[in-house]
């Protein structure tokens, strides 16, 4: 229900990425790997556990004295695993255990324990409405094992992803869609991001990370209480693989004996979450306005990623602000505003050229492979049998709808809008406004969140 992986198939690009790896595994087994890789492409990469690496864990087990057990598994990243367990309190929570090479700086060096710590305080000095859409912690602690010494973080249980709701398994380079919230939901939880984010920079922090991905819809109150048996019966049995090692070898202690395949959270009914009500997560990426990192390296899907972070390195409220604009448009049209099936920095960087003209310097210099799309004048070379239509903010808008087909997991659900539904006129000439204001290339230029918040598209029914 956590997603930290955008979901994965067979045919996309990540499947295809885990592909490769594995097939350069396979090459090379007998030198530089001790496991034989996993055939799923929704389970943490087994040479990660090494020491410094991931702790291994298995169902049933407990940690900060037994007062957290483990039920199932949520997600895996490159830095962590995440998983569903219950508290002393008989609730079901998130655990979040972090890999031991980066759970070693102090505390106040860790974004998800700073940032978290300060949202909190903030929210006890101001009891700001928005609070109700910010996830913080409720609790850190470290656990010892084979691999090193691991900071655990646990949250609340949330929902699915924005993400999840909307691609499920499908896809991920999906351009155009037929899955897309209704309006008046996606009006609302655009409302809720918009506000949070507020709450977050009133507060002094910048999100450094805004996507789909990490905007949950929440649970309702009773499915934290759920019996192990309900747990069972909606999640589903936790499906498990036997860890093998190329020698044969057991695999602990430094890997489990089986890895566990994640809830997929995006065929989980609409009826456990509350598809109106949102929480902003995961501020690995945050960091205080006052306090910019000297040594900022991108970690935001290239989709969201403002040009001055990317070309420049530099980072700000303002950043935040274009990734909010990307992810209105994918909350309203169902598919990313810079989508590329590919994904390819390269391709993004087009498309954005495409959506917004042609990147001032020194960036149209930088981009390298801007020859392989554009003239030195930023127009679009042709292609034999492409066209590409307007791809303006308002061409994009105004196609929404256009080219809808029966999504591939059937209907379009009670939260979805209609097939074929395209956009009001006025809202269009609305949203165009808006994204342009906080998609200029100057980062001085775009609104504040405060601005964002007041502009009338939040207002049109």
């Amino acid at each position: 229900m956590s997603a930290l992986l955008w979901p994965k198939s067979t045919t996309n690009l990540a499947s295809y990425r885990l592909a490769l790896r594995r097939l350069s595994t396979a090459n090379s087994l007998s030198s530089s790997h001790r496991f034989i890789p996993s055939h799923r492409d929704d389970i943490e990469d087994v040479e990660d556990y090494h020491l410094g690496g991931l702790h291994p864990i298995s169902l049933g087990d407990t940690f900060s004295q037994k007062r957290y057990k483990v039920l199932h598994k949520l997600g895996c990243g490159g830095s962590s695993t995440t998983w569903l367990a219950r508290n002393p309190n008989g609730q079901l929570i998130s655990l979040k255990v972090m890999r031991a090479d980066v759970s070693s700086k102090p505390f106040d060096k860790i974004p998800e324990i700073d940032i978290s710590g300060k949202l909190s305080e903030y929210i006890r000095r101001t009891n700001a409405p928005a609070r109700a859409n910010i996830q913080v912690l409720d609790d850190h602690f470290t656990v010892s094992g084979p691999n090193g010494t691991h900071l655990c973080l646990v949250t609340p249980l949330a929902g699915p992803s924005i993400v999840s709701v909307l691609h499920g398994r499908i896809c991920y380079g999906r351009i155009e869609g037929s899955v897309r919230f209704r309006k008046d939901i996606a009006r609302k939880i655009s409302n809720q991001i918009a506000r949070g984010l507020a709450l977050m920079h009133s507060a002094g922090v910048v999100h450094g990370d805004l996507t789909s991905s990490n905007i949950l819809f929440k649970i309702k109150p009773h499915v934290a209480m759920w019996r192990d048996e309900e747990v069972a019966l909606h999640f589903g049995k936790p499906k498990t693989e036997k860890v093998l090692t190329v020698d044969e070898s057991s695999p602990a202690p430094h890997a489990p004996l089986r890895l566990v395949a994640p809830v997929d959270d995006s065929a989980l009914p609409l009826s456990i979450f509350q598809p109106d009500d949102i929480l902003i997560t995961d501020f690995g990426q945050s960091f205080s306005i006052t306090h910019p990192p000297a040594d900022y390296t991108p970690a935001t899907v290239m989709h969201y990623l403002s040009p001055e972070a990317y070309f420049d390195g530099k980072i700000g409220p303002a950043s935040d602000i274009w990734s909010l604009a990307c992810l209105l448009f994918e909350i309203r049209a169902g598919y990313p505003l810079f989508g590329d099936f590919f994904g390819s920095f390269d391709a993004v960087l087009a498309n954005m050229v495409d959506t917004l003209g042609q990147f001032p310097e020194p960036w149209w210099s930088a981009f390298e492979s801007r020859h392989l799309f554009f003239d030195e004048e930023g127009r679009r070379k042709p292609r034999l049998g492409e066209d590409i239509g307007d791809t303006s903010i308002q061409g994009k808008l105004e196609r929404i709808g256009v080219n809808d087909s029966r999504p591939p997991r059937g209907g379009n659900g009670p939260i979805m809008e209609p097939l074929r539904k395209k956009m009001d006129g006025q809202e269009i000439r609305l949203f165009t406004d808006l994204l342009e204001k906080m998609l200029r290339f100057n980062a001085e230029e775009r609104p504040t969140i405060d601005e964002v918040i007041s502009h009338p598209w939040f207002a049109f029914d």
